[in-house]
């Protein structure tokens, strides 16, 4: 039986509010948020600059000139490098609180995107309604069960490589299937311009993200030019630009100075068969129970939007050979430079991705079922109640079962937003935004060459742990003193 038009606005109602108050906290935290580790060592010209001159052009030269340089001394990923010397704090610590919100909304916008085109009328042919149902949910779990918020969203030079980059990737999967489906010759003209824009931006971006995005994009042009679809060659173009700023990247002279310092290096054989096997198991890491409750309650619509569909679903198991494999090509470049599949903010990436590729595959699933059932809706109509508390029971243990390596404890108090709410309201994240302003006054004081920093008594589980203790794995103090213009820099308590 249809659902009722107020019951479907209630429904979306609901969904949209839930996804809000997962999100209100984590821009509330933005505004306790500081510079952070490389933050630091990517933007010290620039920050220079504009500290000697107040001259914002001059900023930003001083920062294309650093860029070019870091890919002879470290990397070739040019779109990273260039915003990391353009973060926030480059102008004033002050300001860092915008790249917590730039990061947080470009994120839920390209995929709120994402879903509402991949997946709706233009794409898949879910209702708006579904859609919005669909995306804020998703977008709720996303968040809430980030592996590593703090590298996500809270720092910069981690956030926008990585996260950020993701973001964009689905914005151009989003806009590639535009393309495909607008019938203007205006409208496929300015589209393919914007996705120029995007690839070149692509190409520049993570190695994970920029292999994974031309093997897909190689899998999508398989198909439009052995199905002879029109608009492969806008197609073409695009995979070209992408594909020339890839190795552009991947040429850069600083990532061999980069595999040189990290000392070993696996052959590409071994590579590719470590990431067959790490992806596999990434994948049981990502199949959380909130997920599954959400891609249940999504599962009815999934259904009727592919049973509508022209596609005959015919090649459930190849798909799901290919899409593993597309899923594994993002932990190559890690592991054959720096032999391993990297850290939390890479690791968030390995998950947003999945996200995606999981309800596509579901989509698709479900409508190869669809082609084996004679009654429309037939497996959910007969058990649609046994099926919402199966889905609120998956949910509740989900959350009260979550617990990251670091946390002492399981439950709700590690989701994301209610852990950046419990820091807001005991007044964690205030303390840590004191201590850190106490550091910072310090650091910006041009009469002490040489200063002491203490170790900070608070810092909230959303944010990167402090590096400036006793016994840190990483010394930070000299990316400190190269961009505040500091002799020395001693850590309370650590022997000099």
């Amino acid at each position: 039986m249809p659902m009722g038009k107020g019951l479907r606005r209630a429904v979306c109602a609901l969904c949209l509010l839930a996804l809000g108050f997962s999100v209100l906290p984590l821009y509330g935290m933005t505004g306790y948020n500081h510079p952070y580790y490389d933050d630091f060592g990517f933007s010290a010209a620039p920050h220079q600059v504009w500290k000697d001159t107040g001259d914002l052009g001059a900023a930003l030269k001083a920062a294309l000139k650093n860029a070019a340089q870091t890919r002879y001394t470290w990397q070739g990923t040019y779109t990273g490098t260039l915003l990391s010397n353009l973060q926030p704090g480059t102008f004033s610590e002050k300001l860092y609180w915008i790249s917590g919100c730039f990061l947080l909304t470009a994120f839920l916008g390209c995929f709120w995107f994402f879903f509402a085109t991949v997946f709706g009328r233009r794409g898949l042919g879910l209702m708006r309604w579904e859609t919005t149902v669909l995306s804020s949910l998703t977008l709720t779990v996303m968040l809430q069960f980030m592996p590593d918020m703090g590298e996500a969203f809270y720092w910069f030079n981690g956030g926008v490589g990585n996260v950020f980059i993701y973001s964009l990737m689905a914005l151009s999967a989003a806009l590639l299937v535009r393309l495909y489906r607008t019938e203007s010759r205006g409208g496929a003209a300015g589209l393919t311009a914007v996705l120029l824009l995007c690839m070149a931006a692509l190409g520049g971006g993570s190695y994970s993200g920029g292999l994974f995005s031309l093997c897909a994009l190689a899998c999508v042009l398989a198909w439009l030019f052995g199905k002879r679809r029109p608009r492969r060659w806008r197609f073409l173009l695009c995979f070209a630009v992408l594909a020339a700023g890839f190795v552009y990247s991947m040429s850069a002279p600083g990532n061999a100075v980069r595999a040189g310092i990290i000392g070993y290096q696996p052959s590409a054989v071994r590579a590719v068969a470590q990431a067959l096997y790490q992806g596999v198991a990434q994948i049981g890491g990502c199949l959380r129970l909130p997920l599954l409750a959400v891609s249940a309650l999504a599962a009815p619509f999934l259904y009727r939007a592919a049973r509508r569909s022209a596609f005959q679903f015919k090649h459930p198991w190849l798909l799901l050979g290919l899409m593993v494999c597309l899923y594994c090509t993002q932990f190559v470049p890690p592991l054959y430079s720096i032999a391993s599949i990297g850290d939390g903010r890479i690791v968030n990436t390995y998950f947003q991705s999945f996200v995606l590729m999981w309800f596509i595959y579901l989509y698709y699933l479900l409508g190869y079922i669809s082609r084996r059932t004679q009654e429309p809706g037939e497996p959910f109509q007969r058990a649609k109640r046994g099926l919402l508390l199966a889905c609120a029971c998956a949910l509740l243990v989900g959350c009260l079962g979550y617990k990251r390596p670091e946390d002492k404890l399981y439950g709700v108090q590690n989701m994301a937003g209610v852990s950046a709410a419990l820091s807001i309201v005991t007044g964690e994240a205030a303390q840590y935004d004191r201590e850190m302003k106490a550091r910072e006054t310090l650091l910006n004081d041009a009469s002490l060459p040489d200063i002491t920093l203490s170790p900070l008594s608070a810092v909230p589980p959303v944010f990167m742990g402090d590096l400036l203790t006793p016994g840190a794995a990483e010394d930070v103090r000299p990316a400190l003193c190269g961009y505040y213009g500091k002799r020395s820099i001693a850590i309370a308590g650590k022997e000099e």
